[in-house]
């Protein structure tokens, strides 16, 4: 099959960006890309935090996942789990165990005692934090976390 030599030299004016360019990379950081693994899903309930240095405060479970939980409270949570932080941004993961009633109606309630790891630290209010934490073990709940993470997947 010959080709049309007048109809290739006029593609050969078109500019073809290659993929990779820093154009391309700031129009996608633009986008919301979920890059986490395992859904979130939005909560409300209780716990109680305590560190590796024996301190324990109140918390509030905002929304958790498979792998992970996201806390949130005042600075004494910060104190109290983060001792002698002084960038949010830059923290070390710090190990947390948490221990909170599953608010999955059973009777009697379902009890979870969990290892963390702190993945990120950061203001949501002027006098509010958040500290997005990573599951890393189950002392007591394991098999009520997981049914109650697939209920709520159920629901969604």
């Amino acid at each position: 099959m010959a080709t049309d030599s007048k109809l290739s030299d006029r593609y050969n004016d078109f500019s073809l960006e290659p993929l990779n360019t820093p154009h391309r990379r700031r129009v996608e950081s633009t986008i919301l890309v979920e890059l986490r693994r395992h859904p979130r899903f939005d909560t409300r309930f209780p716990a109680r935090a305590h560190a590796a240095s024996g301190a324990a405060v109140d918390v509030l479970i905002t929304n958790i996942s498979q792998s992970g939980i996201r806390l949130e409270g005042d600075l004494e949570m910060i104190h109290a789990l983060l001792p002698g932080l002084e960038h949010l941004d830059r923290h070390a993961p710090t190990p947390v165990q948490l221990a909170f009633v599953l608010p999955d109606g059973s009777a009697p309630p379902t009890g979870v005692k969990m290892c963390c790891q702190t993945v990120y630290v950061r203001p949501s209010g002027e006098e509010n934090f958040q500290i997005g934490m990573m599951i890393t073990a189950f002392d007591e709940g394991r098999n009520a976390y997981a049914g109650y993470i697939l209920k709520r997947q159920a629901e969604s």
